[in-house]
């Protein structure tokens, strides 16, 4: 019997197999050299679960570039949140360069993609908003959703009709508290891999539904290319 089978056979006194569990279901180590292929548990495994996508992550200017990096500034360059005095020149170059590459005005970074997430919904919406959102958004997407104070309808996965049927909800609502709708999708879904119905989602404007749109591409950026379309 496998560490499958004992566990979800499992009856017994919660936490029994926490130990097995453990380094299995949770804090898997992969060890080696980062790639399509590392190993686990004392066995080479084919990796599924990390977000190395370009396969850059050991590309001989990436380890140069993180050479360089680290003997002319150190690793604790620059001891500091951004807002307080962490903002360098560097930051500002690839915020910019990152809006060159995307065809927008401007490119914000912060640390990782939920809390850039959380932070964007919370300054994106108030009260009065509505937001609208696939129900397989990204958890760091629905946690963001979770903390809005005001309403928020969920459509079944690339579901354009329900979608549609949420808005005209949401715009019921918008009518009276003088609000905005805020509609929330990804363009690749990372837990399926299948892509977000954009074109179809900005067709709905055309259609005189009138939304904001906010794209989680974490999963698409680089490895499908995507121009800003005009019409947002």
């Amino acid at each position: 019997m496998d560490i499958f089978e004992r566990i979800a056979g499992n009856r017994g006194p919660l936490g029994q197999y926490s130990k097995d569990a453990h380094g299995y279901y949770t804090f898997p180590k992969l060890e080696g050299e980062i790639g399509s292929h590392m190993m686990f548990r004392g066995k080479k495994v084919l990796t599924w679960s990390i977000n190395n996508y370009l396969g850059l992550s050991n590309h001989p200017d990436i380890r140069k570039a993180d050479i360089d990096a680290a003997t002319e500034w150190g690793l604790g360059y620059p001891m500091g949140a951004r807002m307080m005095s962490g903002q360098t020149s560097k930051h500002e170059q690839l915020e910019d360069e990152l809006a060159d590459f995307m065809e927008m005005e401007s490119c914000y970074l912060l640390n990782y993609g939920y809390q850039g997430f959380m932070s964007a919904i919370d300054a994106l919406v108030s009260r009065n908003d509505v937001i609208v959102y696939d129900s397989e958004c990204h958890a760091c997407l629905v946690d963001g959703v979770r903390l809005h104070q005001g309403k928020r309808f969920v459509f079944p996965h690339n579901d354009i009709d329900k979608c549609k049927t949420q808005l005209d909800r949401a715009n019921k609502i918008v009518a009276e508290t003088g609000g905005g709708i805020l509609l929330i999708t990804e363009g690749v879904f990372g837990m399926s891999g299948d892509q977000g119905k954009l074109k179809e989602i900005v067709e709905l404007r055309k259609q005189g539904y009138d939304f904001r749109l906010m794209v989680d591409d974490a999963h698409g950026f680089g490895t499908l290319r995507r121009k800003r379309s005009r019409s947002w």
